[in-house]
Parts: structure tokens; sequence; C-alpha cells
């Protein structure tokens, strides 16, 4: 029988179409991408093509000769069958060495590190590289004993191998652990309230979701600062929202808040700028909370720095639980070139993700629920 294409968007989908029509000792007899791109296009991903083509283990005389005891007691290693089931290929389990090891030969070894009750074998130099930028960006060990384990039950050796499409299985597995609103917070939420601690990039956050709603959604925008105790928070949000010509408006009081929004029931989306809350000290996070007791269609988004640790994100989240955190936006994705921890937080507390901040320019795109721009930075590339 004639070799036969099949196409997908991805390697597992592919092979699984395989197993379907042609069973799971299917002969794979090639595999790359279907569509190749420009070198510039790198945005783009094209279709996975696997050529394969039914087993001759499943032909008459293949059956025939199975059947006598010799050939049923000895397994034959070269077989297509021995050859096409995926194999487990642990990490090895780092050798200690009496005069200490280089840096270099250290790493080696932990990304070797053999997994629970598997035989140990070398892995794919691909997934290893990947595996080593993981783990030098802060991602949970844990996470990626697991991570690897998941690929190599459902990957076809031979796909490991490649490069290209083993980032791709590991861009899934990063990708399926984070969650994002898909651009909806701005198009179902009326009244959002961005919360976070001193210094955490809330009002620059505000500003470019402000300027996104208004520019790119056609919204209209009013800003609420409730940070009316520092004069220079109040100059700050009229720098912000003063070339915009976006409505800025001074909450004193959570009742003078509550009467704003019932007064101004017309416009599209309010924007409530808090001031910095320490998530240690019981009354301040009192005051946040009686801030938004009575407004109970808020919607309010977590502001989450890059540059945090994963136990200080999460003790905030830990912190902020109570008032109904709805989502987050992440911010300062530019001051740092380590964002495993990030990842570690994101994946563990599976808050979606509505916004991530980059920095300047001011009202530039707050990138709505564009998690694969974090995957993109884990994998070390830039946003595109």
């Amino acid at each position: 029988m004639a070799p036969r294409v099949f196409r997908a968007k991805t390697m597992t989908a592919a092979l699984a179409a395989v197993e379907k029509a042609l069973g799971n000792e299917a002969l794979i007899v090639a595999v790359h991408p279907s569509t190749p791109k420009p070198a510039w296009q790198l945005w783009r991903h094209g279709e996975v093509e696997v050529v394969a083509m039914p087993s001759a283990v499943d032909s008459p005389a293949a059956e025939s000769e199975s059947s006598t005891p010799a050939a049923a007691s000895k397994p034959n290693p070269d077989s297509p069958s021995s050859r096409l089931t995926p194999r487990t290929i642990p990490l090895r389990q780092p050798e200690s060495s009496i005069g200490g090891t280089s840096e270099s030969s250290s790493r080696q070894s932990t990304a070797n590190e053999q997994l629970a009750g598997e035989p140990a074998t070398d892995p794919p130099r691909p997934l290893l590289i990947l595996l080593e930028r993981l783990r030098a960006q802060g991602v949970d060990e844990g996470w990626l004993r697991n991570m690897v384990r998941s690929i190599r039950e459902r990957s076809n050796p031979m796909a490991l191998e490649d490069a290209a499409l083993t980032r791709e299985l590991v861009r899934q597995e990063l990708h399926g652990n984070l969650r994002s609103d898909n651009g909806a917070c701005l198009l179902q939420n009326r009244v959002i309230g961005i919360v976070g601690v001193s210094g955490s990039g809330k009002t620059g956050a505000c500003a470019k979701i402000a300027a996104y709603g208004y520019k790119s959604l056609g919204k209209q925008v009013h800003w609420v600062s409730t940070d009316t105790l520092r004069a220079g928070a109040i100059a700050k949000a009229q720098a912000f929202t003063a070339p915009l010509g976006i409505p800025l408006h001074l909450a004193y009081s959570p009742e003078a808040l509550a009467s704003f929004l019932h007064w101004n029931s017309d416009s599209d989306v309010f924007l409530i700028d808090t001031p910095g809350c320490n998530p240690y000290r019981k009354d301040d996070l009192e005051a946040l909370n009686v801030l938004f007791a009575e407004i109970p269609e808020r919607h309010l988004l977590l502001v989450a720095p890059a540059t945090g640790k994963e136990s200080d994100l999460q003790d905030i989240y830990r912190a902020y639980a109570g008032l109904g955190i709805g989502g987050l936006v992440v911010t300062k994705l530019d001051e740092t070139r380590s964002y495993g921890e990030l990842f570690n937080f994101l994946r563990q507390s599976q808050l979606p993700v509505a916004f991530l901040i980059d920095g300047a320019p001011v009202y530039g795109d707050p990138h709505a629920g564009e998690i694969s721009l974090l995957v993109n930075r884990l994998l070390d590339e830039r946003f595109a």
C-alpha cells in the first residue's frame, strides 16, 4: 500500500490522525513542516506533515510467520513495532565527584537527572536544550519533569530529534498551563478596578489599558482615581489622561465612588486606579475592601510585576484573594530576563491574564490576553 500524507496544526494531532487511519503499528516514513515560512515571519506557525504507511506486521505473511513458537518467543528489536513505540527517555541521575565539578558539567548532570521509575538513557538534544533554558529561567523542577515525561510518552522519538517540532511541543505544554481571558476584559466588564502593591506599575498599566479601550476598541472610558492623598498621584493621573482626552474623576471616599458610578451609568468603561496596598497590613486591605463593597458589579485586576519573586507574588495574591480577584495584569516584562518564577505563579494560581505590559511607550499596546508573548520570553524569543 502506498504511503499516505497526514497534515495537522500540531505533531500530536497529526500522529493521532495516523493512528486512527492506519492503526498504532503504522510505519512513519517522514515528519516535517508542510508549509515553510519566510525567515522574517517568525510569528507564523505552519502545519506538520507526517508521511505514514501500514506496518508490515499487519500483512498475512507477517501474521503467519509470527504465529510460530520461535518468532513468538524472540522479539525483534528492529521490527517496525519496536521502532515506532514511543520511548520514555528519562533524565539521568547526576553523578557526584570527590573534587567537585565545573559549572557546565554540574548543569549537565542536573539536566540528566533521572525520572523516578524509568531507565536512564540520553535525552534528545533539542529537548535537553529547551529544558536547560527553562531551568535557567527558574521554572519549577517538578513541573519540568512532568512536562518532559508527558512529551516523551505521547511523541514519536523521531519527532524529538527535530528542533522545530520539539520547540512546538514544549510551547504547547507551556501555553496549556496558563490561562487568558482572550481579550474579553474591556468587552465584558463596565467597572474595572486596578489593585496591587506600591511600585508594581498600577497607574502606568491603567494608562495603557485606558488608551487601548479608547483608541482600539472605541470605548467611552472614564478614569477614576481613588489615590487622592498624594499630590504626585493626582498629577500623574492628569498627565496620562489629558493627552488622550479621557475624563479624570477623583473619588475621596467609598460613598463618593459608588455615587459617581451610579449617576454616570451611560459610560462604557470605568477604570478605577487605587492606591498601593501593603499585603501584610490588615488596615490597608480592609480599606480596599470597604472601597469596593458597594460595587458588586466590579471586576478586579491584580497587578503582578514580572520582576517579583514567586513567594512574594503568592503572598500578594493570598492577601487580595478575599476581594474577589477576576484576573491579572502582568507588568514590567521589559525589566527582567527571567520569567520562570512568574510562570510558576501563573500556573499555580490559574488566574486569567488580562493584559501584559512591557514598558514604554506609555500608550503602547497592553497585549490583551496574549499569553503567547510570555511563552516566547520563556523560550528566549522576543516580542513580535
